[in-house]
């Protein structure tokens, strides 16, 4: 084999190498997810059970995508469980703390809906 020939097989692996570089997240195909929640909204319990696993498998990983715990916090929000919702508004503001602003609104509107309630 010749040089030229060692040449372009190293390119071809070296190319090869380049196309499967990991992600930095466990995003688990959330865009496709979220397109189907948008385009089925009434499957809402699909795309929350969707969160839920990308968020389990985010932590097993260390690899929970930003924004995911806040995603599925709201999703709880909008079926009025703002107990759990108020806890995935603080993991998001704790494991992101540029979130913090929005997060803290989040917390202090679902803490409002439980006040209402209770009262």
């Amino acid at each position: 084999m010749s040089i030229s020939n060692y040449f372009i097989v190293f390119f071809a692996i070296l190319m090869m190498a380049g196309c499967a570089a990991q992600g930095q997240y466990a995003w688990q195909n959330y865009d496709q997810k979220l397109y189907n929640h948008y385009k089925n909204p009434a499957k809402s319990e699909q795309f929350i059970e969707d969160l839920k696993d990308i968020i389990q498998y985010g932590e097993e990983g260390g690899k929970v995508p930003p924004g995911i715990y806040a995603e599925y916090g709201y999703a709880l929000y909008e079926q009025g469980n703002y107990h759990e919702a108020i806890e995935y508004f603080k993991k998001e503001q704790a494991k992101w703390p540029e979130s913090n602003i929005i997060m803290t609104k989040m917390i202090n509107n679902a803490q409002k809906k439980l006040t209402q309630i209770n009262k």
